[in-house]
């Protein structure tokens, strides 16, 4: 049996390809683990943030250096498509004040069921629990691909399967090392993004679950500074985390210098000012700070604890929060991959191989990786869509 189209990976990426790929002849679609979209059931929470609002000009940015590369997909399969595409399927959604999309009911699942509804509408059959452990091109021009159990042969091949995040999802990396093994394809080294940073000395452990709006962070390192944005921070019970940190985590190392302004752009010296403004106050200089700071009374309680009601070191630790960074959290806490398949692999308009006609790379598995926010779901609806469009222009025969 020679299948049109097989696409390795039933996650976001692959499941998309599937369920846009009408009037085509179907195909099959492997997965590793013993159930297809376990990532993506996870996504948000399980509320899954499927995309962002807004003009998509300003979704290249989102995604560094490389952003610029994947421009041309991202304007021609857009976050209004793809939540046009989301409504035309029975699965409204609704966008937050913050930017974020999200399916209308808040709940993951009825995205993926939609998602396998249609990959089975469009000819697909899914097949969980096979691994591909081998993929080789055919002196004929056919793609095979090997599992324990069999080898399949299709005219066109979709690699879906991932990068290296939420290993226990299925994503574990190991596509990536086979496509550098049997195919020589470059990957670019691929390490955690949109991860929690620990520090020494953490000081916030009672904290956890208080965010703060607005903080900027500054990474120094060796006394230089290497990167900064301002953000959402969240303590946690043992480490730093929220969209501020999460954002940045792919450009922290270890022994790198974290700088913290929680009332960001105000300065030491102006909050001093406010400080003793405070203290001068009737109220007790904990209710002072609160009204005149509006920042949360358990955090700035752990503050007068840790200056020992020095002003001067409260306006310090305010303004200039100090840590060295223990470790950036691994595979396994990170949300997406950082690295994978080199963009200079594949052509950004159609996602083939340049050196591989008929073989196609989509979502987390190429060396793309957005902030968080629904960007890194978006580029696997936009890449699906690129590599549907490509492989249906010239559909490939009946089985």
């Amino acid at each position: 049996m020679i299948y049109p189209c097989i696409v390795i990976g039933a996650g976001a990426a692959g499941l998309f390809f599937g369920a846009v790929s009408e009037n085509g002849n179907g195909g099959l679609v492997l997965e590793k683990k013993s159930r297809p979209a376990i990532k993506l059931m996870l996504s948000g929470n399980g509320q899954c943030n499927i995309t962002h609002d807004g003009s998509i000009k300003d979704f290249i940015p989102c995604y560094g250096e490389n952003g610029k590369r994947i421009r041309s997909c991202l304007y021609k399969y857009s976050n209004s498509s793809l939540m046009e595409f989301l409504r035309e399927n029975d699965v409204p959604v609704t966008v937050r004040e913050d930017g974020k999309v999200f399916p209308r009911s808040m709940k993951a699942h009825d995205i993926v069921n939609m998602l396998l509804r249609k990959t089975g509408d469009n000819g697909f059959s899914l097949l969980c629990s096979t691994e591909a452990k081998g993929i080789r091109r055919r002196a004929d021009g056919l793609w095979q691909v090997e599992t324990p159990a069999a080898c399949y042969l299709c005219r066109k091949l979709i690699l879906a399967g991932g990068g290296c995040s939420y290993p226990g999802t299925g994503s574990d990396g190991s596509l990536l090392e086979l496509l550098a093994r049997d195919l020589q394809i470059r990957v670019v080294t691929p390490h955690p993004a949109l991860t929690p940073v620990n520090v020494c000395g953490y000081p916030y452990r009672c904290l956890s679950g208080i965010s703060l709006k607005d903080v900027q962070l500054r990474v120094l390192r060796s006394g230089r500074k290497i990167a900064e944005d301002t953000g959402d921070l969240l303590f946690t019970h043992t480490n730093l985390s929220g969209p501020l940190v999460l954002n940045i985590a792919k450009e922290i190392t270890k022994n790198d210098e974290i700088v913290l302004n929680y009332l960001y752009p105000c300065d030491k010296t102006s909050i001093l000012d406010k400080i003793n403004n405070a203290a001068m106050e009737k109220s007790s200089l904990l209710n002072a700070l609160a009204k005149e700071l509006q920042l949360p009374k358990n955090f700035l309680r752990r503050l007068l604890e840790r200056s020992g009601e020095s002003t001067k070191k409260l306006a310090q630790l305010l303004t200039e929060d100090r840590f060295t960074v223990h470790s950036v959290c691994g595979f396994e806490k990170a949300m997406v991959t950082c690295g994978g398949i080199a963009l200079s692999e594949v052509d950004p308009k159609t996602m083939e191989c340049k050196r591989y006609p008929g073989l196609f790379v989509i979502g987390e598995l190429l060396d793309i990786d957005g902030r968080t926010g629904g960007y890194n779901l978006q580029f696997a609806y936009s890449s699906a869509c690129a590599a549907s469009s490509a492989s249906l222009a010239n559909p490939a025969a009946t089985r």
